[in-house]
């Protein structure tokens, strides 16, 4: 689930095994989108972008202001899945990231403005895919390069520029704030995985909790705070910012799964509790609180908007089906 400040909410409903229909809510006003939509990600306009998915493959779609629209793929090949596309993230600006196939049946990273896709190319393999775009217009994402590893990249003046690694064969970015700021995960010289923020040429290793051993990015704000997921023997998180960490404490000595960052410091996610049941928290300046569930046991945060609404999952008292649900401040 995604929304915005306005209180513009997105989500999906898992109607059948191969079938999901994605819909809008505002207040009390739900709106079923067409073709087979799952939204993804939303702009701070409330554009919403995504993929419709069909027995034959998928393809990126952006909704803005009532008009939903598909968006058009790279090329592809005249066989069932040989064209593909989705939308995973967009701008202010109403620029659209994602992925799409080629005519050479490679998918590469891609950047729609408009109604007008362009190929961001690769590191020199046959294969990327971009994961997110600042208001500035920087795109990054993943590339193979020419002797088949995963590196990061960042997308800027009709470049693809590799990031490295943390000394490892591979490294992912997963995000970008718009002071160029890019987050994402490395592999190591030790054959472990960990978090970086990556500016000006400059690679920094945000490190574990004590007694992980690996760790992700999973979100960054405009504050260049980044949401940190720590794990080996349990799951843990911390925000990261300026060389300091402050742990995501949750209730008692159980796990704590980070998920969602806003612009405010306020992070959601699921923690275990006392009993061994996970429930979706909201944690602001130190404090975590317990969102609870819809009358079940289980419950899960996914995302956080601008305004502090906590989007999510939670089970109801009869049933083991979870529904999409928010939290209110």
């Amino acid at each position: 689930m995604c929304g915005d400040a306005s209180g513009l909410l997105a989500g999906l409903w898992q109607s059948g095994r191969d079938r999901a229909d994605g819909f809008l809510r505002q207040g009390n006003t739900i709106r079923r989108l067409p073709g087979n939509s799952r939204p993804i990600a939303m702009s701070p306009l409330g554009v919403v972008v995504g993929e419709m998915t069909g027995g034959h493959g998928r393809q990126a779609f952006r909704w803005s202001y009532g008009i939903h629209s598909a968006l058009p793929h790279l090329g592809g090949t005249d066989i069932p899945g040989g064209r593909f596309s989705t939308a995973v993230g967009v701008n202010g600006l109403g620029l659209v990231v994602g992925s799409s196939s080629t005519n050479s049946g490679d998918r590469h990273a891609c950047l729609w403005r408009g109604d007008i896709g362009e190929d961001l190319g690769t590191l020199g393999g046959p294969v990327s895919s971009a994961a997110a775009i600042n208001d500035l217009g920087l795109v990054v994402g993943t590339s193979q390069t020419p002797s088949g590893d995963n590196h990061a990249f960042v997308w800027s003046d009709h470049r693809m520029h590799d990031l490295g690694t943390l000394g490892g064969t591979w490294s992912r970015a997963s995000g970008v704030n718009n002071a160029g700021l890019v987050i994402g995960s490395s592999g190591t010289a030790d054959d472990r995985t960990h978090a970086f923020c990556w500016q000006n040429g400059i690679m920094t290793d945000l490190g574990t909790i004590d007694g992980e051993e690996h760790s992700e990015a999973v979100a960054i704000n405009k504050a260049g705070q980044v949401l940190v997921r720590s794990y080996g023997e349990g799951v843990r998180g911390f925000l990261w910012a300026g060389g300091g960490r402050t742990e995501i404490l949750g209730f008692g000595e159980g796990w704590v799964d980070p998920a969602g960052l806003n612009d405010s410091g306020v992070v959601c996610g699921t923690a275990e509790l006392p009993n061994g049941d996970g429930h979706a928290f909201r944690w602001r300046h130190g404090v975590v609180t317990d969102l609870g569930t819809l009358g079940g046991r289980q419950s899960s945060a996914s995302h956080v908007t601008a305004s502090g609404v906590v989007l999510g999952e939670a089970m109801g008292v009869s049933g083991s089906v979870p529904h999409a649900t928010f939290w209110t401040q």
